[in-house]
């Protein structure tokens, strides 16, 4: 007896419900597959099947039975494919979700070179406007940036810390005043991440250690970074930036930091994934790529950036008088 083949003609059988149907499927005659079964049920010594002349049901022993080679054929055939794709490159369509909270500045020089690197491999990447529970089934990956880890059941991989900076317009600061600590905040028109559980609890290290500010509840929320940076630019109020896109506005003199002797807690960059381990090459060579490479990245962000955001001692963003004359020529 061909156990293996007996294995899958039961299977196929108690799913489709058919001798014949099941044969079909199989490329066998039904008379194979009506053979293979009755040899299975002799070695077993048990009944797997009742038939009737208008249907086949499963026995007690039957339902048992299936479960177990269900795990056995499953386990079989991501055997085979992972065997089958040991050298192979990795080819076809990568489907990338890209959470609106990620920051993309760094995404199209990944994804260039790793298109370069796979050339067999193709990308679709699409902005995903809200994050739902679990991984959307059109895509092969997600990328997100959130304070907190995605939830229970959800398969990911952390990439790396993503840094942001506090910032206003002089203009807003000539006429609500310069923060001094975190607590001055609550006093302040802020604007936020959408979609963090923290959202309104700010955390910051600073001078005095760890601190945790609430903001009340802010008067915007985005997680398109451009909505918050264009918002901060017309002089609304106070928010965060990434690091790269606030150093930016500050070069450029739109802005300016707010805060600079503390550092606000950053937010992990993550790339969920439908299995902990994909089995589909072009999948987890990506996740590897990112892995190797958008940390350094992000490193030498902070590298670069970061010695240019230290005050000078006792000052905060500016002085009062620097203030009101930024914010009375962009008035």
């Amino acid at each position: 007896m061909d156990m293996l083949q007996a294995i899958r003609a039961f299977s196929r059988v108690a799913s489709v419900g058919s001798f014949t149907a099941a044969a079909q499927e199989l490329n066998l005659v039904t008379s194979q597959v009506s053979r293979a079964i009755a040899d299975l049920e002799t070695h077993l010594q048990v009944r797997l099947l009742q038939r009737t002349t208008r249907r086949v049901a499963l026995t007690q022993a039957g339902e048992r039975y299936l479960s177990h080679c269900d795990v056995i054929l499953n386990q079989l055939a991501q055997a085979e494919a992972e065997a089958s794709e040991v050298g192979a490159e990795p080819a076809g369509t990568l489907r990338i979700g890209v959470s609106a909270s990620f920051d993309r500045y760094h995404l199209s020089g990944l994804l260039s070179s790793y298109l370069e690197r796979f050339p067999q491999v193709s990308a679709s990447v699409t902005l995903l406007p809200q994050m739902q529970d679990g991984l959307p089934g059109d895509y092969d990956v997600v990328l997100l940036c959130s304070s907190e880890p995605p939830g229970p059941g959800i398969v990911s991989e952390r990439l790396g810390a993503v840094s942001s900076i506090l910032c206003a317009a002089p203009v807003y600061l000539a006429r609500y005043g310069v923060p001094k600590t975190p607590c001055d905040l609550k006093q302040h028109r802020c604007f936020d991440h959408a979609g963090d559980v923290s959202s309104g609890q700010w955390q910051f290290e600073g001078p005095f250690g760890h601190e945790t500010c609430s903001v009340g509840d802010p008067i915007l929320h985005s997680d398109l970074s451009d909505v918050l940076a264009d918002a901060i630019e017309a002089g609304l109020g106070i928010g965060p930036l990434p690091l790269r896109a606030g150093m930016q506005k500050l070069q450029a003199g739109t802005m300016m930091h707010v805060l600079p002797r503390y550092r606000m807690q950053a937010r992990n960059a993550y790339v969920l994934l439908s299995s902990p381990r994909s089995h589909d090459k072009k999948v987890s060579t990506w996740v590897e790529f990112l892995k190797e490479t958008l940390p350094q990245r992000l490193v030498r962000d902070e590298a670069a950036f970061t010695p240019h955001l230290a005050p000078a001692s006792g000052d905060e963003a500016m002085s009062a008088h620097d203030v009101q004359k930024r914010g009375n020529q962009d008035a």
